[in-house]
């Protein structure tokens, strides 16, 4: 077994999988972010002088909206990812 590997279940967790778990979703926010786009344009400077909270509340639950899909991406990773299975299952 390579050093820093983790086994859970049938297949390891290691640099390999991390890289491209992590790869998955930081692609995974950013379609999120892009396809809820207008949802973050919406929001324009004078709005944010105005410091009117439902402009802040839409901002942060479009930020958030990305986040949450990142790692709802890392969790559905530990099914396990077809570019990093060894031929172990």
């Amino acid at each position: 077994m390579p050093p820093h590997a983790i086994i859970r279940g049938d297949y390891m967790i290691n640099e390999k999988w991390i890289k491209a778990a992590s790869v998955r979703a930081i692609k995974t926010v950013a379609q999120t972010l892009a396809s809820t786009l207008p949802v973050g344009l919406a929001i324009t400077p004078t709005m944010i002088q105005n410091a009117d909270w439902t402009i802040v509340y839409a901002l942060l639950a479009w930020i958030c909206t990305g986040l949450l899909s990142g790692v709802t991406s890392l969790l559905t990773s530990l099914a396990g990812l077809p570019e990093v299975d060894d031929g172990i299952r």
